[in-house]
Protein backbone atom coordinates (compact mmCIF):
# COMPACT_ATOMS: atom_id res chain seq x y z
CA UNK A 1 0.00 0.00 0.00
CA UNK A 2 1.61 3.79 -1.24
CA UNK A 3 2.34 5.45 2.04
CA UNK A 4 0.83 9.31 1.99
CA UNK A 5 3.02 12.37 1.46
CA UNK A 6 3.64 14.48 4.16
CA UNK A 7 1.95 17.96 3.74
CA UNK A 8 4.06 21.16 3.43
CA UNK A 9 3.28 21.65 6.49
CA UNK A 10 4.45 18.29 8.13
CA UNK A 11 7.85 18.74 6.29
CA UNK A 12 8.27 22.48 7.79
CA UNK A 13 7.99 21.06 11.01
CA UNK A 14 10.15 18.51 10.88
CA UNK A 15 13.24 18.88 12.84
CA UNK A 16 15.17 17.27 9.36
CA UNK A 17 13.76 19.81 7.21
CA UNK A 18 16.41 22.45 6.82
CA UNK A 19 16.09 25.90 8.41
CA UNK A 20 15.35 28.44 5.32
CA UNK A 21 12.80 25.83 5.11
CA UNK A 22 11.38 26.46 8.56
CA UNK A 23 11.81 30.39 9.12
CA UNK A 24 8.56 30.72 7.28
CA UNK A 25 6.67 28.87 9.91
CA UNK A 26 8.46 30.35 12.35
CA UNK A 27 7.47 33.99 11.39
CA UNK A 28 3.95 32.95 11.16
CA UNK A 29 4.09 31.65 14.45
CA UNK A 30 5.63 35.04 15.50
CA UNK A 31 2.91 36.85 14.08
CA UNK A 32 0.30 34.88 14.63
CA UNK A 33 -2.99 37.18 15.60
CA UNK A 34 -0.60 39.82 16.21
CA UNK A 35 -1.97 42.66 13.47
CA UNK A 36 0.88 45.12 11.80
CA UNK A 37 3.59 43.43 13.15
CA UNK A 38 5.06 41.72 10.27
CA UNK A 39 8.41 43.98 9.80
CA UNK A 40 8.53 43.80 13.65
CA UNK A 41 8.55 39.94 14.02
CA UNK A 42 11.14 39.60 10.91
CA UNK A 43 13.51 41.87 12.19
CA UNK A 44 13.21 40.02 15.86
CA UNK A 45 13.90 36.55 14.25
CA UNK A 46 16.43 37.78 11.96
CA UNK A 47 18.72 40.00 14.99
CA UNK A 48 18.45 36.59 16.57
CA UNK A 49 19.88 34.36 13.75
CA UNK A 50 22.40 37.27 13.57
CA UNK A 51 23.69 37.38 17.33
CA UNK A 52 21.97 40.94 17.84
CA UNK A 53 20.17 42.71 20.32
CA UNK A 54 16.09 44.41 19.80
CA UNK A 55 14.78 47.56 21.33
CA UNK A 56 11.08 48.23 20.61
CA UNK A 57 10.15 51.49 21.12
CA UNK A 58 6.57 52.40 21.95
CA UNK A 59 3.86 52.95 24.27
CA UNK A 60 2.36 49.91 26.93
CA UNK A 61 0.21 47.53 25.24
CA UNK A 62 2.16 46.79 21.96
CA UNK A 63 2.45 43.27 22.51
CA UNK A 64 6.03 43.97 22.99
CA UNK A 65 6.55 40.98 25.56
CA UNK A 66 4.16 38.97 24.13
CA UNK A 67 6.76 38.74 21.29
CA UNK A 68 9.86 37.87 23.29
CA UNK A 69 8.07 35.15 24.63
CA UNK A 70 7.55 34.04 21.09
CA UNK A 71 10.76 34.15 20.20
CA UNK A 72 12.14 32.32 23.17
CA UNK A 73 10.05 29.68 22.03
CA UNK A 74 11.72 29.53 18.47
CA UNK A 75 14.71 27.83 19.53
CA UNK A 76 15.03 24.54 21.03
CA UNK A 77 16.43 25.08 24.53
CA UNK A 78 16.76 27.98 25.34
CA UNK A 79 15.54 29.02 28.35
CA UNK A 80 13.59 32.54 29.08
CA UNK A 81 14.35 35.30 31.54
CA UNK A 82 11.86 38.73 32.04
CA UNK A 83 11.81 41.26 34.03
CA UNK A 84 10.39 44.66 34.53
CA UNK A 85 13.67 47.45 35.28
CA UNK A 86 13.34 50.27 37.82
CA UNK A 87 15.70 53.26 39.12
CA UNK A 88 15.12 50.45 42.45
CA UNK A 89 16.01 47.41 40.54
CA UNK A 90 18.54 45.71 42.51
CA UNK A 91 21.57 43.19 40.62
CA UNK A 92 19.90 40.29 42.44
CA UNK A 93 16.68 40.47 40.52
CA UNK A 94 18.41 40.05 37.23
CA UNK A 95 21.84 38.45 38.17
CA UNK A 96 20.48 36.11 40.92
CA UNK A 97 20.94 36.50 44.92
CA UNK A 98 24.37 35.57 46.70
CA UNK A 99 25.62 32.31 47.18
CA UNK A 100 25.85 31.97 51.32
CA UNK A 101 28.10 29.43 50.80
CA UNK A 102 30.80 31.21 48.83
CA UNK A 103 30.66 34.19 51.25
CA UNK A 104 31.73 31.53 54.00
CA UNK A 105 34.82 30.75 51.99
CA UNK A 106 35.33 34.46 51.29
CA UNK A 107 34.01 34.50 47.59
CA UNK A 108 32.17 36.87 46.00
CA UNK A 109 29.59 34.91 44.29
CA UNK A 110 25.97 34.78 42.61
CA UNK A 111 23.45 32.06 42.29
CA UNK A 112 22.94 32.38 38.72
CA UNK A 113 20.66 29.63 37.52
CA UNK A 114 17.22 30.63 36.09
CA UNK A 115 18.47 34.40 36.23
CA UNK A 116 19.60 36.73 33.24
CA UNK A 117 23.23 34.76 32.79
CA UNK A 118 21.62 31.42 32.04
CA UNK A 119 18.82 32.77 29.76
CA UNK A 120 18.90 32.51 26.34
CA UNK A 121 16.15 35.08 25.10
CA UNK A 122 15.50 37.64 27.64
CA UNK A 123 13.27 40.37 27.61
CA UNK A 124 13.97 43.47 29.79
CA UNK A 125 11.23 46.15 30.02
CA UNK A 126 12.02 49.90 30.54
CA UNK A 127 15.33 49.03 30.04
CA UNK A 128 16.84 52.63 30.61
CA UNK A 129 15.29 52.26 33.94
CA UNK A 130 18.06 50.42 35.76
CA UNK A 131 20.51 51.77 38.18
CA UNK A 132 24.10 52.22 36.61
CA UNK A 133 25.24 49.22 38.79
CA UNK A 134 22.84 47.18 36.70
CA UNK A 135 23.70 48.66 33.24
CA UNK A 136 27.45 48.15 32.94
CA UNK A 137 26.82 45.00 34.16
CA UNK A 138 24.72 44.55 31.07
CA UNK A 139 27.23 46.16 29.12
CA UNK A 140 29.61 42.91 29.15
CA UNK A 141 26.68 40.78 28.98
CA UNK A 142 24.82 42.02 26.47
CA UNK A 143 28.11 42.88 24.22
CA UNK A 144 30.63 40.05 25.08
CA UNK A 145 28.39 37.27 25.99
CA UNK A 146 29.57 36.35 29.38
CA UNK A 147 29.48 37.76 33.12
CA UNK A 148 31.74 38.21 35.93
CA UNK A 149 30.70 36.70 38.92
CA UNK A 150 33.22 37.13 41.48
CA UNK A 151 36.67 36.29 40.39
CA UNK A 152 35.75 34.60 37.44
CA UNK A 153 34.06 35.28 34.12
CA UNK A 154 31.74 32.96 32.80
CA UNK A 155 30.31 32.31 29.21
CA UNK A 156 26.22 32.84 28.99
CA UNK A 157 24.25 30.87 26.65
CA UNK A 158 22.46 34.30 25.60
CA UNK A 159 20.88 34.64 22.13
CA UNK A 160 19.73 37.78 22.01
CA UNK A 161 18.04 40.45 24.59
CA UNK A 162 15.33 42.33 23.83
CA UNK A 163 14.61 45.46 25.29
CA UNK A 164 11.96 47.68 25.74
CA UNK A 165 10.92 51.57 26.14
CA UNK A 166 8.90 53.91 25.85
CA UNK A 167 11.38 56.85 24.82
CA UNK A 168 15.33 57.09 23.47
CA UNK A 169 17.09 58.08 26.50
CA UNK A 170 18.68 61.40 26.18
CA UNK A 171 21.40 61.16 29.01
CA UNK A 172 24.63 60.65 27.48
CA UNK A 173 25.38 58.10 29.57
CA UNK A 174 22.80 56.02 28.60
CA UNK A 175 24.28 55.90 24.88
CA UNK A 176 27.33 53.36 25.33
CA UNK A 177 24.09 51.09 26.66
CA UNK A 178 21.86 52.00 23.73
CA UNK A 179 24.23 51.40 21.11
CA UNK A 180 23.91 47.80 22.36
CA UNK A 181 20.78 47.34 20.92
CA UNK A 182 21.82 47.13 16.95
CA UNK A 183 18.29 46.61 15.56
CA UNK A 184 15.12 49.24 17.07
CA UNK A 185 12.00 48.92 16.38
CA UNK A 186 9.15 51.56 16.68
CA UNK A 187 5.94 49.90 17.27
CA UNK A 188 3.11 51.24 17.57
CA UNK A 189 -0.36 50.73 18.35
CA UNK A 190 -3.03 48.92 16.06
CA UNK A 191 -3.97 51.76 13.40
CA UNK A 192 -7.72 52.65 12.80
CA UNK A 193 -7.73 50.60 10.03
CA UNK A 194 -7.22 47.13 11.45
CA UNK A 195 -9.31 48.05 14.46
CA UNK A 196 -12.19 46.69 13.21
CA UNK A 197 -10.01 43.31 12.40
CA UNK A 198 -8.30 43.44 16.37
CA UNK A 199 -11.83 43.75 17.53
CA UNK A 200 -12.88 40.16 15.21
CA UNK A 201 -9.75 38.45 16.38
CA UNK A 202 -10.73 34.79 17.51
CA UNK A 203 -7.69 32.87 19.77
CA UNK A 204 -6.40 30.07 18.29
CA UNK A 205 -2.61 28.88 18.21
CA UNK A 206 -0.36 28.80 15.48
CA UNK A 207 0.81 25.66 13.61
CA UNK A 208 3.97 25.14 15.72
CA UNK A 209 7.50 24.73 13.68
CA UNK A 210 10.87 22.69 14.99
CA UNK A 211 12.65 24.51 17.21
CA UNK A 212 15.94 26.25 16.03
CA UNK A 213 18.80 23.67 17.19
CA UNK A 214 22.23 25.38 18.60
CA UNK A 215 23.73 23.74 15.76
CA UNK A 216 21.20 25.43 13.26
CA UNK A 217 22.18 28.98 15.33
CA UNK A 218 25.99 28.23 15.46
CA UNK A 219 25.69 27.87 11.87
CA UNK A 220 23.57 30.74 10.56
CA UNK A 221 26.34 33.14 12.99
CA UNK A 222 29.00 31.47 10.99
CA UNK A 223 27.73 32.79 7.74
CA UNK A 224 26.67 36.23 8.71
CA UNK A 225 29.47 37.96 8.02
CA UNK A 226 28.96 36.28 4.51
CA UNK A 227 25.97 38.02 3.47
CA UNK A 228 26.59 41.00 1.08
CA UNK A 229 24.98 43.60 0.47
CA UNK A 230 23.60 44.86 -3.22
CA UNK A 231 24.85 48.12 -4.29
CA UNK A 232 20.77 50.17 -4.04
CA UNK A 233 21.19 49.01 -0.24
CA UNK A 234 24.89 50.07 0.16
CA UNK A 235 23.80 53.50 -1.65
CA UNK A 236 20.69 53.71 0.74
CA UNK A 237 22.27 53.86 3.52
CA UNK A 238 25.02 55.50 2.52
CA UNK A 239 22.46 58.29 2.28
CA UNK A 240 21.08 58.16 5.24
CA UNK A 241 23.84 58.98 6.85
CA UNK A 242 24.83 61.64 4.87
CA UNK A 243 21.04 63.23 5.55
CA UNK A 244 21.94 62.36 9.18
CA UNK A 245 24.84 64.20 9.18
CA UNK A 246 23.54 66.87 7.65
CA UNK A 247 20.59 67.11 10.84
CA UNK A 248 23.79 66.90 13.00
CA UNK A 249 25.21 70.28 11.42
Amino acid sequence: MPTASASPADQASSPAAPLRARLRSHLDALGHELLERQTTVRLLLLAALAGEHVLLLGPPGTAKSELARRLHRAFDGARYFERLLTRFSTPEELFGPLSLKALEDDRYERLIDGYLPTAGIAFLDEVFKANSAILNALLTLLNEREFDNGSARVRTPLISVVGATNEVPAEEALMAFHDRFLVRVPVAGVSDAAFGALLTLRPGAAAPAAPITPQELGDALERRDDVALPPPVLQALAERVRGLDATAT
